[in-house]
């Protein structure tokens, strides 16, 4: 992941210096991330083995822009992005390390506005969620990785809520916070 978040940081910028359009960084980006996944399947999209690697997946295609849609499953499923870490670490609190250390622990964020957020955190009880949007400003792309050792975990009896929800959530015609399982 770390390795991920740094090959797209650099090759941002070397493009970014090189006058590419936003179009062709976001080309880039995709072209980027199809090979982090034939290098780490097991982070990225689902394959035919998603049992063997005890996860499942769903992908929504949405008329809503990456922004909001991101923003909207960010806020309902209390994903912590990086601003929010240093704004419990910077509160003038006396426990602010402690706080910003427990909402970040067990989540990961990567966003690159306007194009694509990619978040995870512990679900369930050993369980992870990841929520990774792509798209512009007028539609996304949602694909929603759940990971769990626990076989039961895996089927639709215990995922058939979320996957209603998520594409409920990122339109903002579902409004009640319900987390978890």
């Amino acid at each position: 992941m770390k390795k991920r978040i740094l090959c797209s940081g650099i090759s941002f910028v070397l493009m970014a210096l090189a006058g590419c359009s936003q179009n062709q960084l976001n080309q880039f980006q995709r072209q980027l991330s199809d090979v982090s996944t034939m290098i780490s399947p097991g982070e990225q999209h689902p394959s035919d083995k998603q049992a063997e690697r005890n996860e499942i997946a769903q992908a929504f295609s949405l008329p809503v822009g990456v922004d909001t849609a991101a923003l909207r499953l960010k806020q309902h499923y209390g994903f912590p992005s990086d601003e929010d870490v240093s704004a419990a670490r910077n509160n003038g609190q006396g426990n602010a390390g402690w706080s910003a250390s427990a909402i970040s622990e067990g989540a990961s964020w990567s966003a690159q506005p306007g194009s694509y957020y990619r978040m995870s955190r512990n679900w369930a009880a050993n369980d992870r969620l990841t929520i990774e949007v792509t798209g512009d400003a007028k539609r996304s792309n949602v694909t929603a990785i759940y990971r769990s050792s626990n076989p039961e975990h895996l089927k639709p009896e215990w995922t058939a809520r979320l996957w209603k929800q998520i594409p409920e959530v990122a339109r903002g015609t579902k409004v009640s916070r319900e987390v978890g399982q």
